[in-house]
């Protein structure tokens, strides 16, 4: 199976946890880059009101075409509550050339639905995991374990 995981990170948390799943998976990776910086309090309190609005922005190009790809693996910080406005570009221009997708997302808190069923309603279809991951999971490394979990649902669906 050919896999590709995605994502946007602001902070490094997110990346992490893709990198843990790119070397546990042995797979390409594509790290989505805004092309409007989101660095700093001012921007992050922006960027969370407009993803929040449901927002699209302007994406760097992407190397990977999805179509390519049996399983894309989606990963977003939680933005009010949503995915973050880089995530919900690439779901919007490319979710057509998705075969099957899973889901992952990090937060402070424990709130994962909101990301995950706007994720969803996107793609049109359910994915075959979801994993949330809270920032001190990330930081304490508790996360690995976590991926270990969500590898072996996806295996199993």
């Amino acid at each position: 199976m050919k896999i590709l995981v995605v994502f946007y990170s602001r902070t490094g948390k997110t990346r992490k946890v893709a990198e843990e799943l790119r070397n546990s998976l042995d797979c390409d990776i594509e790290e989505l880059i805004d092309t409007k910086s989101r660095s700093g309090p001012i921007e992050y309190i922006r960027a969370a009101r407009d993803a929040g609005k449901h927002k699209l922005t302007v994406l760097e190009k992407i190397k990977n075409d999805p179509a390519n790809y049996d399983l894309i693996i989606i990963g977003t910080p939680n933005w009010a509550d949503t995915m973050a406005m880089a995530v919900r570009t690439y779901i919007t221009e490319n979710y057509m050339k998705f075969n099957n997708v899973a889901f992952f997302e990090t937060a402070g808190r424990n709130n994962f639905d909101g990301a995950f069923s706007d994720m969803k309603e996107l793609i049109g279809s359910n994915p075959l995991a979801v994993m949330g991951v809270r920032s001190k999971e990330v930081n304490n490394g508790i996360y690995k374990t976590k991926v270990v979990e969500f590898l072996k649902k996806i295996n199993s669906s």
